[in-house]
């Protein structure tokens, strides 16, 4: 897949880059790229970074050694401290909030037995350690957007809460470390590490693919009562439900004629693929800053085009998914099965 958008890499102790997307890159290299970096500075001699006064630095800094002491890369290390950042200020705090009253320490761990001891919780090397054994369990979380990769551990009601963090943590990892960057993180780049999975959909034989491979069809093409309005309406489109976050693939080869706002009726972000022979597809609901193409841009079947959202008319996390013909929605669900396409069906 070649986009050509930008995605920025962490290049362990070299720092974070910025390289174009050749469609092999990852947010998270394997190989030496990938190593943990060292918490080498003396934190009261660096504080503050990025408004981190010395003890919340140096918080952060166990926080990045329990991840070296396990191995995780530097990018593991970087959504570590940034989580940490969104729950609780890299404070290691002694009480909860409205959602998890019994929540404590740097991560607001909750008292479930998953996260150990309330000693457990409380410190900072053995709460971090437990954070990233979980996060090491997220499939294929190095092709995640950092805040939802925290987001899989956490399970925050805000799917995006921690993204606003990024930006800080990977200046604060920096610090710590000594590494040199080249530039930082901004949260909302599109085609960024932060909004953009990058890995392609298989498609079949003649190039179809599901525009999400995870989920189910949760309000079918047709008649429904509105959600909004009791009423009853015709749906032109197949609601596609699936996680916040999830990628949201191009049905098939084709020229992006929207990638923004609201259009054709449909409400949040919005992407059009026109696949020639007056066949359009359109995917709705997307945060504009998840939206990974640009107008006029080339794709493929299978290409990452978006990430599932919960924006403007909507009732939770799913993309309105549209397919039209000279002009005439289609019911997008039975096409795509007509073109040999296995839906999603996962409850």
């Amino acid at each position: 897949m070649a986009l050509g958008l930008p995605v920025v890499l962490l290049t362990g102790l070299l720092g974070f880059t910025l390289i174009s997307d050749d469609g092999q890159a990852s947010c998270n290299p394997a190989g030496p790229d990938a190593a943990p970096v060292q918490a080498s500075a003396e934190v009261r001699a660096i504080a503050p970074v990025a408004g981190y006064d010395a003890e919340q630095l140096a918080n952060a800094a166990a926080i990045v050694q329990a991840g070296s002491a396990l191995g995780m890369g530097v990018r593991d290390q970087t959504i570590a401290v940034m989580t940490a950042m969104g729950e609780s200020g890299l404070r290691v705090l002694d009480h909860g909030d409205g959602a998890g009253p019994d929540s404590r320490g740097l991560f607001q761990q909750r008292d479930n037995g998953a996260w150990g001891t309330l000693a457990d919780r409380m410190d900072p090397t053995a709460s971090a350690t437990n954070f990233y054994r979980a996060l090491a369990q997220v499939p294929e979380r190095d092709t995640l957007a950092p805040t939802l990769a925290a987001h899989r551990v956490q399970a925050n009601q805000d799917p995006f809460h921690y993204e606003a963090h990024w930006p800080a943590a990977v200046q604060v990892v920096q610090a710590l470390s000594g590494a040199k960057a080249g530039i930082e993180l901004v949260s909302d780049t599109v085609g960024s590490c932060t909004s953009l999975p990058g890995v392609p959909a298989a498609v079949n034989a003649a190039g179809w693919v599901p525009p999400v491979t995870t989920g189910y069809i949760s309000s079918p093409f047709g008649w429904r009562t509105d959600p909004f309005t009791q009423e009853q309406k015709f749906h032109p489109g197949s609601d596609f439900a699936a996680a916040c976050g999830t990628p949201i693939y191009a049905i098939n080869d084709g020229v992006v004629i929207h990638a923004g706002g609201p259009a054709f009726y449909m409400t949040g972000g919005v992407v059009a693929i026109d696949h020639g022979g007056n066949l359009i597809s359109r995917a709705g609901h997307m945060r504009p800053a998840d939206i990974s193409v640009r107008v006029g841009q080339k794709v493929k079947g299978g290409d990452v085009i978006g990430l599932v959202g919960n924006e403007g008319n909507s009732t939770g996390c799913h993309t309105h998914f549209e397919i039209s013909a000279g002009g005439s929605n289609l019911d997008s669900a039975a096409y795509l099965t007509q073109a040999g396409v296995t839906l999603p069906t996962q409850r």
